[in-house]
């Protein structure tokens, strides 16, 4: 029901808002002024409005696709799950064995899936992502012609026991496989459960490692190489993404029990946690293990005299590494017959005395992956404790020294550096992901920026307090200041699967990152950590879409902030601040800023007077929020003024050459 229709039977009444004047305003469908409305009809209309969140009443565009979740109630506009908010599921039975000769990974897994959704589905889809090695296949990322290979070969798949005939056969055809995915033509009614056990093979790539791959001759971290059943949500229905490089991931939560089998001398770090230690390590490095499970200092378990004598593992020709994880979106691994390993714990809840394991696993002659362990614990304890503010949410957390820079549930792959300055920002970066796209299910697919921009933000926070302000910064900050304002700068909300680097560079992380240091700046920083508890909260474990995000900030702070979403989410424009003007009057000065961009930002100014001495005046981005263009800034000072200067940095003010008026 709608408010017009409460508010009056045979005329269509608007809101038009209150006003410290008149009070709450209303007028009809002609126009006419209903402000002279009975003291009780409007208490009434105040109690029906606050029950109303300021999201409903938000301008916000809303694409037909989210609408219909809104009508579903799958999706509530106070930002929080619908009352009928449903999401699919798969569970994973995973053994996996690497040659690394060879470099063939082999595999049989068996999945669950179940639909929880209202619908019949008709059909379910698979992801094949290691099939951006496969030869003629589509790509963005750059690929050498001696890593194309054959893609992932299907042995054999069975639906409920029964073995599925495959697009060769001459009479039947059970599933197609296209380029990136598999396609199984099952039906699966609302509520039903269906059983998939599929075995598989590919060669894992030696040279063109895009996030996954060989590190050296045998050193391996390995990524999205087993199908995984794609996501069918209350959005778009089914995911059918195709991997080509660029975007990155969209994945149901589940249970993975995952055996990964490789020859002795190698050990493996995975998501999950170790199930049978006493099973794949010798004794020594068994007690060390364990003893790392509770200790506070840096327990080194594999050091560098010891990685090179091959008596790490339990003497046997093969060993199998079993590793357990519930509620995640992905499984990764990595495995190395002569890495160090160094690990410790932390506590992160203090109230359930919850600790996590977190560990490094790197090569010995890397220059700085020996510093990693302890990096990691301290931004660890930063997330935990300081920003978000959120317990780390997962057992275990270890950093592979690979040849990427990328994030998986628990795991990170990330190649050395010479600059410490970049270990912790890289270290960080990777680990804040943890939170965003992992905790809180988020769909990398179209929305890039929910991850990569919040994490960003979690990083520039994260490094100025574990290293210094002066290298808190944001990637791709200077490359996208030579493009703010031209015609491809396509406002943030773009589909992510359907722009390009450098767009989809500067849309996923430079700019989301801004705007949330100004919304961190406009609403401070207690009412902002609270939102972005509260949508942690409200959505861990879900799939939360860029409205939830929205609307939950507007419904935790009591504000309508469409003045400042809009702008820079919907629509085209940038941030350019300018001193337009310095006024002397009698005893002060005005000095007047101008807002020549489109995107609202908060104004940082300088005073420098002629003695040299030195004044800051802030204000927040909501000087701008009723469309204002000008906005004067009183200054009452005996002293001469020199410079005026705007110091918005990182900002990503257009234009800096009006930022300086001087006197």
């Amino acid at each position: 029901m709608t408010n017009s229709a409460l508010l009056g039977r045979d005329k269509e009444i608007k809101y038009l808002g209150f006003s410290p004047t008149f009070g709450m305003r209303f007028i009809d469908q002609n126009g006419e002024d209903m402000k002279r409305l009975p003291l009780l009809f409007i208490l009434i209309s105040v109690l029906i409005l606050s029950k109303n969140s300021y999201t409903q009443l938000s301008g916000l565009y809303i694409p037909r696709n989210i609408q219909k979740a809104y009508d579903n109630n799958t999706r509530s506009l106070d930002g929080k799950p619908g009352k009928n908010y449903w999401q699919n599921r798969a569970d994973y039975s995973i053994n996996v064995e690497i040659d690394p000769q060879t470099r063939l990974l082999s595999g049989t897994e068996k999945m669950a899936y179940y639909n929880n959704s209202p619908d019949t589905l008709r059909e379910l889809v698979i992801h094949l992502f290691p099939n951006i090695y496969k030869k003629g296949n589509p790509r963005e990322e750059k690929i050498y012609p001696f890593d194309e290979n054959e893609g992932v070969v299907i042995e054999e798949i069975f639906v409920n026991d029964t073995k599925l005939h495959d697009p060769s056969h001459e009479k039947y055809t059970d599933y197609i496989e296209e380029d990136y995915n598999l396609i199984i033509f099952q039906q699966l009614p609302p509520g039903g459960q269906i059983s998939i056990k599929i075995s598989w093979h590919f060669t894992i790539n030696r040279y063109s490692h895009v996030r996954t791959g060989a590190v050296d001759s045998s050193s391996f971290f390995i990524a999205y190489f087993f199908p995984r059943m794609a996501v069918y949500d209350d959005i778009d229905g089914w995911n059918e993404f195709e991997y080509t490089g660029t975007s990155e991931f969209y994945n149901d939560f589940g249970s993975f029990e995952v055996a990964v089998t490789v020859p002795k001398n190698f050990v493996v770090w995975a998501t999950g946690m170790l199930q049978n230690p006493e099973e794949v390590l010798s004794k020594k490095y068994l007690n060390r293990y364990k003893t790392a499970l509770t200790s506070d200092s840096i327990i080194h378990i594999i050091d560098s005299t010891e990685c090179i004598k091959k008596n790490i593992t339990k003497q046997k020709g093969k060993s199998t590494w079993k590793f357990k994880a519930d509620n995640i979106t992905d499984f990764a691994f990595g495995t190395s017959d002569h890495y160090l390993w160094d690990a410790s714990s932390l506590e992160v809840d203090k109230i359930t005395g919850r600790r996590v394991l977190i560990d490094a696993a790197y090569d010995r002659n890397s220059n700085d992956f020996y510093k990693v362990a302890a990096l990691a614990r301290k931004a660890i304890a930063f997330m935990s404790f300081q920003f978000p503010g959120v317990p780390f949410p997962f057992p275990q957390e270890t950093v592979f020294n690979g040849l990427s820079e990328m994030e998986y549930p628990m795991m990170v792959n990330d190649y050395s550096t010479n600059d410490p300055h970049y270990l912790i920002k890289l270290t960080t970066h990777e680990i804040f992901h943890s939170y965003f796209p992992f905790y809180t299910g988020l769909n990398e697919t179209k929305y890039a920026w929910m991850d990569e921009g919040l994490t960003s933000y979690g990083e520039y926070v994260t490094v100025y307090h574990l290293d210094s302000p002066e290298q808190a910064n944001f990637y791709f900050y200077k490359s996208y200041k030579r493009y703010i304002g031209h015609d491809f700068d396509f406002p943030i909300f773009a589909t992510s699967d359907y722009i390009k680097p450098p767009l989809y560079d500067f849309n996923s992380y430079v700019k989301p990152a801004v705007f949330f240091m100004i919304l961190h700046d406009q609403l401070g920083d207690k009412l902002f950590k609270k939102a972005l508890q509260e949508f942690i909260t409200r959505w861990h474990g879900k799939h939360p879409m860029p409205f939830d995000l929205f609307f939950t900030f507007m419904d935790v702070n009591g504000q309508n902030l469409d003045w400042l979403i809009k702008p820079w989410f919907f629509e085209y424009g940038y941030m350019d601040l300018a001193v337009y003007k310095i006024i002397k009057e009698e005893g002060k000065y005005k000095v007047i800023i101008e807002k020549k961009g489109h995107y609202p930002g908060p104004v940082k100014l300088k005073i420098t007077f002629d003695d040299n001495s030195i004044k800051i005046f802030e204000k927040k981005a909501s000087i701008w929020e009723n469309g204002e263009n000008y906005y004067p800034i009183q200054i009452s000072t005996d002293k001469k003024i020199k410079q005026v200067e705007l110091i918005n940095k990182y900002y990503l003010d257009a234009d800096l050459t009006n930022n300086v008026l001087k006197l």
